[in-house]
């Protein structure tokens, strides 16, 4: 599945030639990133491993604000093919405090993200810390 996805964004970059290409590589990451957490709940699931009440609100409340920020990042309100004063001329209003606008929402919530899902590296696999090492299943 990790295959198939990572094929269809190449293709895309190859076929659609997006004029915004830091973006396009950052959406690849962000993408992989959520394979890779997706893969590796779903192996220890299916080893018999179980995950604790701390990991799964981690993780739960991480999906949250990647959704919001996700959100906000296709909103599209940044360009790097401008100058920042040709940039500055999309803006949107201001919606947070009469002072932050969306991008800088995006920036906020992806670093949340970010912190969180690191969250959710460090707590995930707590059910092993009585199991000793030679009995941990390897996927």
């Amino acid at each position: 599945m990790g295959n198939i996805i990572n094929w269809s964004l190449a293709a895309y970059g190859l076929i659609v030639r997006p004029n915004d290409f830091a973006s396009y590589l950052l959406a690849i990451g962000i993408c992989n990133l959520l394979l890779y957490f997706a893969f590796y709940i779903i192996m220890k699931l299916r080893s018999g491993e179980r995950i604790k009440l701390i990991p799964l609100l981690c993780i739960i409340s991480t999906s949250v604000v990647w959704g919001f920020a996700l959100f906000f990042f296709f909103q599209g309100l940044s360009t790097w093919q401008k100058t920042p004063a040709e940039s500055r001329e999309h803006n949107r209003d201001c919606i947070l405090l009469d002072f932050f606008d969306d991008h800088d929402i995006w920036h906020f919530l992806s670093s949340i993200a970010m912190f969180g899902s690191f969250l959710v590296l460090l707590t995930l696999d707590d059910d092993l810390d009585c199991v000793q090492r030679d009995k941990i299943y390897v996927f």
